[in-house]
């Protein structure tokens, strides 16, 4: 007869996961032993790997929960934001309505809304040539340009063109990991489209 592999054993209990049900005289001749554990069962082993398993998914549900929570505080604020928008304010009101809705957020520690002028160049070829907007980090000489101030993550969306910019939206958080590159900002970028169609009507 031909000697199973490990492989083979394995694939075969895979297929058949009652077979040590159907028979149990075989569990003991098996010695069931993990380092750590020491001797133990197959049912504790099993047992183990469904808390582990269950413990797996609680995380992920709070994780995805959590996530739930935070888009809808998002949108909210972008709804507030939105609202703004169609009021009959000036540039610099508006500006000044935008920070105070966007820091009620415990995370976000600044927001600028910024005419553009010629001092925000180089910070718009380093960070927003191929992309319109930027979240990560930035340096400090950039972050006292945004905010006077400085901080630990940021997002900055340009309004308008490289070639022909109106100005620049930047969001400043003292959490350096609060503002990611790969983080997913579909309501501050449908916010900008309608900031920008605003603010070329108030040009």
């Amino acid at each position: 007869m031909t000697e199973l592999n490990k492989e083979q054993v394995i694939d075969y209990l895979q297929q058949h996961p009652d077979f040590l049900i159907q028979h149990p005289e075989l569990l003991v001749q098996l010695e069931l032993q993990q380092q750590t554990l020491g001797a133990t069962s197959l049912v504790h082993i099993q047992q183990r790997q469904l808390r582990e398993h269950n413990t797996l998914l609680k995380n992920q549900i709070e994780t995805m929960s959590q996530h739930a929570t935070q888009n809808e505080f998002v949108y909210r604020l972008f709804s507030q934001c939105h609202r703004q928008l169609w009021s009959n304010y000036d540039f610099n009101t508006l500006a000044s309505n935008l920070q105070n809705i966007i820091c009620t957020n415990p995370t976000i520690s600044n927001c600028k809304l910024l005419k553009y002028n010629k001092n925000y160049d180089e910070l718009i070829a380093h960070r927003l040539t191929n992309s319109s907007h930027y979240l990560g980090r930035i340096d400090q000489q950039e972050s006292l340009l945004l905010f006077n101030e400085t901080t630990q993550s940021t997002a900055i969306y340009l309004i308008g063109e490289a070639v022909n910019p109106i100005a620049i939206l930047a969001f400043g958080s003292n959490n350096a990991n609060h503002f990611e590159p790969t983080q997913d900002n579909l309501f501050a970028l449908d916010f900008v489209r309608s900031l920008q169609l605003r603010l070329l009507e108030l040009a």
